[in-house]
């Protein structure tokens, strides 16, 4: 018999295979818990159990390790928008083969290298699993970069939301701004919505 260190429930009703390892249990006995604890394979190396809540948003990042929640999904994740994202919204650094992901329904956005982990936090979905995703600065700032390109609704309800939250850091804000090269821009709804 086995005594597993890590199981499903560590994970959110996940299991993974390689976490498993890492916390000292062996292939075998991490084969033999998925064997025994009846777990569907999600996944290379994921399996859920069968009661497990769906959680499409956590399932994505344990498959792409690489990935940041951005635009819509980030902006529902924060609470800047009640609108859910039809699709998940992530962004990858320039150079990163995404077609697997696009091919999925997935809406795929690139940045340059020196830029993708400016703003990069962690979040919980609706179901409590940790998932990585740009935070609210870089959230504002990102969407003030594409703001021709935004649903105005969208754009006025995320901004106003923002800037009349008490958690907001503007100076971080501005930071993000300046190493984004959007400072110019978000001065001047920073100075319009303060």
């Amino acid at each position: 018999m086995y005594n597993p260190e890590y199981t499903a429930q560590d994970g959110g009703g996940y299991f993974q295979i390689g976490e498993a390892v890492k916390s000292g249990m062996t292939k075998e006995s991490a084969f033999r818990y998925v064997h025994d604890g009846r777990l569907i394979r999600v996944a290379h190396g994921v399996y859920q159990q069968e009661d497990a809540w769906p959680d499409p948003l956590y399932l994505l990042q344990l498959r792409n390790k690489k990935i940041v929640f951005s635009y819509e999904t980030a902006f529902f994740l924060h609470g800047l928008s009640d609108r859910e994202a039809k699709k998940p919204v992530v962004t990858v650094p320039r150079g990163y083969n995404a077609k697997h992901l696009t091919d999925t329904g997935v809406i795929v956005h690139t940045v340059m290298n020196k830029w993708f982990d400016i703003g990069i936090t962690e979040t919980e979905t609706n179901a409590g699993n940790p998932v990585k995703v740009y935070d609210p600065e870089r959230c504002i700032c990102d969407l003030i970069r594409v703001r021709k390109r935004t649903d105005p609704q969208m754009f006025q309800t995320v901004v106003r939301t923002y800037f009349s939250a008490k958690e907001k850091d503007i100076p971080k804000l501005m930071k993000y701004a300046k190493e984004l090269g959007q400072e110019e821009a978000v001065r001047q709804y920073a100075e319009v919505l303060l």
